[in-house]
């Protein structure tokens, strides 16, 4: 049994929460990822709350790094809820999303290797009710950035009358 410290997981997470609410203030794709069969149904609903993306299923290698010729806009940040593909083997889009320099926010529990994660944070990502709380922070920062983002517009029509 491995201990994190709540301190280091409380200020890794607000950062990576304000870090996420920006990317949704400035338009950009928010994309969730997660190999957990189990949180599939949880996370994929989270990310239609907030009118974003979620991928749950297999990531095929190269999906961002082959990306680069084609006219698909890549996403502005990805948000690991889980960072492994197994055991103790980093999931491929964590390595893909590192090459390409798209941000990466990730939960990483003791057995994993946040050295290519942007935007760590320590903690459990194997209970419901741990992935649960996270989906419910991360969906309120994109939906607060995004509000704001609508604010900040009407205003700025409101002011050019």
């Amino acid at each position: 049994m491995d201990i994190i410290d709540l301190d280091q997981t409380v200020s890794h997470l607000q950062q990576a929460l304000n870090f996420t609410a920006h990317v949704a203030y400035r338009d950009g794709i928010v994309l969730f990822i997660s190999r957990r069969r189990q949180f599939a149904h949880l996370i994929e609903s989270m990310a239609q709350q907030c009118g974003e993306y979620a991928h749950v299923r297999y990531w095929q290698g190269g999906a961002l790094t082959n990306a680069k010729n084609t006219t698909v806009r890549l996403p502005d940040l990805i948000v690991f809820l889980s960072t492994q593909n197994g055991v103790f083997q980093t999931h491929t889009g964590v390595r893909d999303a590192a090459k390409v320099n798209i941000p990466t926010v990730g939960i990483v529990d003791s057995d994993c290797d946040p050295s290519l994660i942007t935007y760590p944070v320590p903690g459990n990502d194997d209970t419901p009710a741990a992935v649960e709380l996270y989906c419910r922070l991360f969906r309120v920062a994109v939906n607060r950035g995004k509000d704001k983002r609508k604010q900040m517009e009407l205003l700025k029509r409101i002011s050019a009358k």
